[in-house]
């Protein structure tokens, strides 16, 4: 979103938890701060279709419509979006889709009722966790980001411990790192020790390891579009390590 030109129109909707056609279109109504409530579902679905027609129209590009947690929208909810990506203007389609989601959103579109949205899907990216070389380069980027020098705070080892653990998840990291930095301070340790990397290990119900094979792909990123893609790429940003800022960047043509 923060790479898309000003006049882009945009909807966000972050938790997609929709079991019927009226439940997803009273959430897009409401991002754009139109009425949603007591509309009947057709009155729900014209509303929505004035307003991405009409935002085509002004700005010259189609709507872009980011669904998070996409894996609990409901067959009859996947095929209302593939209605509304029919909608085009003169200058070409007038919603542009981004479904994000767990892993088990793949398997929702390859549902027999789900085919003819799968079919519309015009590019498919995954972000993989991170090895655990990768764990600790992420926690030695968070770490210096909030001002501290690595070796300062961890001791190597219980660095590599907590980054062998967590088999990738950033979240699970920084809930390790924290509560092992918590588990040091009280201590009144300088640093955090191998001691203090296991006992958050522990109260975690994390197993230690010792591997830095890459782990499963996690949550997929998936475009439906009703246009052509002129280009879809894997971009590294500057700022951190690799791992942190993979995004996909996609052009709508």
């Amino acid at each position: 979103l923060e790479h898309l030109l000003p006049d882009v129109p945009r909807v966000v909707v972050p938790s997609a938890r929709a079991a019927s056609p009226s439940e997803l279109l009273q959430a897009v109504l409401f991002d754009l701060g139109k009425p949603y409530q007591g509309l009947a579902e057709q009155e729900l679905r014209l509303a929505v279709t004035e307003c991405l027609l009409t935002a085509a129209t002004d700005s010259g590009y189609p709507t872009v419509l980011v669904l998070d947690e996409a894996q609990h929208l409901a067959p009859v909810a996947l095929e209302e979006l593939r209605l509304l990506a029919n909608l085009e203007t003169r200058r070409g389609g007038a919603l542009f889709t981004v479904l994000v989601g767990h892993p088990s959103l793949r398997e929702r579109l390859r549902d027999h009722s789900s085919e003819a949205v799968a079919q519309r899907i015009g590019a498919r990216a995954a972000i993989d966790l991170l090895t655990a070389a990768e764990s600790v380069a992420y926690l030695n980027h968070q770490l210096r980001a909030a001002g501290g020098e690595p070796d300062a705070v961890f001791e190597s080892d219980a660095l590599t411990l907590i980054a062998g653990a967590c088999h990738g998840v950033p979240r699970i990291l920084n809930r390790a790192a924290a509560l092992a930095l918590e588990l040091a301070d009280g201590n009144e340790a300088g640093v955090v020790d191998v001691e203090a990397a296991l006992e958050s290990l522990d109260r975690l119900d994390l197993e230690p390891v010792d591997s830095d094979e890459p782990a499963d792909a996690a949550e997929p990123v998936l475009l439906l579009h009703p246009g052509r893609v002129a280009e879809t790429k894997q971009v590294e940003a500057g700022g951190g390590p690799g791992p942190m800022n993979r995004s996909a960047h996609t052009r709508i043509a």
